[in-house]
């Protein structure tokens, strides 16, 4: 049986990790401000939330 960790990420995580990848040091810590949180993850819910997602899949290189 896998556990949480040996799961392949789900499409939206995915697109959030290389949402994040592409960033710099100052726009990750202005989302992480934006999402009041030092987890990548609510500073992709929180870019979500904001509109500006193209919602169009990525592709991970």
């Amino acid at each position: 049986m896998k556990s949480e960790h040996d799961r392949e990420p789900t499409p939206d995580e995915t697109a959030g990790m290389v949402w994040w990848n592409s960033l710099s040091e100052v726009d990750r810590a202005d989302w992480l401000a934006r999402a009041g949180s030092a987890v990548p993850a609510d500073a992709w819910a929180a870019y979500k939330r904001s509109g500006n997602v193209d919602r169009q899949p990525r592709v991970v290189n």
